[in-house]
């Protein structure tokens, strides 16, 4: 900068922004007015401006290249561990299958206690209900059905006293009971190969 005195009041310029390689004033401002200089770059910082883009740009490639291979090797890391998950959690499921037990033949089991059960009932005397659920505290016998429709079966019974045997007046819930209307007002309920015979609760 040839000139030492601001071109609009004549102030004294200081410097405002140096270069950054040389740390020469490349634009000053003025004390009297804060008026600032036009951008005026000199020698030094147009050679090395023109050096420092080559090694950037080789620079930024070779970053690129650097992290496309750790995205390859973290996706294979991510692989290998996705394996090793599926591998034991097939490896623990095939161990806890019993080889005597197979979902037929528990399901060969359950039709052949159906037809024990079916069998154990005199033949028409009434509607049949399995598999249900029987909860109860002493004096009564709620007991929850599925049917064939999609409905649900559901009774209040007396306790009878063979069950309150068993029970001895205490609140339980049981599963795997077969209930038996009959036509005359009675309900045979079995659970375990026994028959309790009771009525509905109010009667």
């Amino acid at each position: 900068m040839p000139d030492e005195s601001c071109r609009t009041c004549g102030g004294e310029l200081v410097n405002h922004i140096l270069c950054s390689c040389c740390r020469k004033p490349t634009r000053k401002k003025c004390n009297m007015c804060s008026h600032v200089t036009l951008l005026q770059p000199h020698q030094y910082c147009i050679k090395n401006s023109s050096s420092h883009t080559k090694p950037l740009l080789v620079q930024v490639a070779s970053k690129k290249v650097s992290t496309s291979r750790n995205y390859l090797h973290l996706s294979f890391l991510a692989v290998a561990v996705i394996g090793f998950l599926v591998l034991g959690l097939v490896s623990t499921s095939d161990h806890g299958i019993s080889p005597s037990i197979m979902p037929d033949d528990a399901q060969a089991t359950n039709s052949s206690k159906m037809a024990k059960n079916l069998s154990s009932f005199p033949a028409g005397s009434g509607k049949l209900y399995d598999n249900c659920l029987a909860y109860g505290s002493g004096e009564s016998v709620t007991v929850t059905c599925p049917t064939n429709d999609g409905s649900v079966y559901k009774g209040i019974l007396n306790m009878s006293q063979d069950l309150k045997k068993d029970f001895a007046d205490s609140v339980f819930s049981i599963r795997g009971v077969s209930v038996m209307e009959n036509s005359n007002g009675s309900v045979i309920l079995q659970y375990h190969m026994k028959k309790y015979v009771t009525d509905y609760f109010g009667n």
